[in-house]
């Protein structure tokens, strides 16, 4: 099924603000493939998904997604830094342990499915699967996501970790769900505002644009709606 961060509707009400013709006349599924192509660039580039539990009543086409994505296999490092982490409710002086940070490579990082770390033997644990393994602040390990931007990283109890481990290149392999709940208008209307610009690009006859020196030329409109766009997402780069 495609995914769109907006609606054709969205496309419409885009198209019209820039003075082209909001009605989108050629093939729906083009309009379709323009929202869903520039939302998986705006999912690549700023590594961030919005999504709509209960969908929009506008939706007819079902783009809006209604879940949070599952990133397979975010292999990482360990760092050898350690970090010293007071506990909640404890004096500062007190410290519970010894944590190292890792920079997950996606934002909003909402829980893990699994968790692989490297042992030893040079094989992988489970620490989801592992009963005697814990997650929280008070536990093995955590994520902490940044209210501000998103960015997530998870923290590890190096004393947690085998002590026997030379090389700790790829020694963490995780897999989690991540995304925000709620698709924002900001979103939104930056995504229209771009597979406007696509179309435009790939078909502007299609759009009903005449040829003649007394309208906009099509090419600044397209640069228009891109910048209006790039400013619009500003806040999530």
């Amino acid at each position: 099924m495609p995914t769109g961060y907006c609606t054709v509707d969205d496309l419409r009400r885009a198209l019209r603000a820039a003075d082209l013709p909001g009605d989108a006349a050629q093939d729906r599924t083009i309009a379709i493939d323009a929202i869903t192509s520039q939302t998986e660039w705006l999912q690549e580039t700023v590594r961030r998904h919005w999504y709509e539990p209960t969908g929009l009543d506008e939706d007819t086409d079902n783009l809006i997604p209604t879940e949070p994505l599952t990133h397979d296999e975010d292999q990482q490092d360990i760092s050898t830094g350690i970090i010293m982490v007071a506990g909640e409710g404890l004096e500062p002086s007190t410290r519970r342990g010894r944590y190292t940070g890792i920079d997950l490579y996606r934002r909003d990082v909402r829980s893990f499915t699994e968790l692989l770390v490297l042992n030893a033997d040079g094989g992988y644990d489970d620490w989801v699967a592992d009963d005697a393994i814990t997650e929280g602040r008070d536990g093995d390990y955590y994520v902490q996501i940044d209210d501000a931007n998103g960015w997530s990283t998870l923290y590890l109890d190096t004393e947690t970790l085998d002590d026997d481990i030379d090389d700790y290149r790829n020694a963490v392999i995780a897999t989690y769900e991540w995304g925000i709940e709620g698709i924002t208008t900001t979103v939104r209307r930056a995504i229209a505002m771009r597979a406007a610009a696509q179309l435009l690009t790939d078909d502007d006859a299609a759009l009903g644009i005449p040829d003649n020196g007394q309208l906009v030329p099509a090419e600044s409109k397209i640069q228009a709606l891109e910048r209006q766009a790039d400013e619009l997402l500003g806040i999530h780069k």
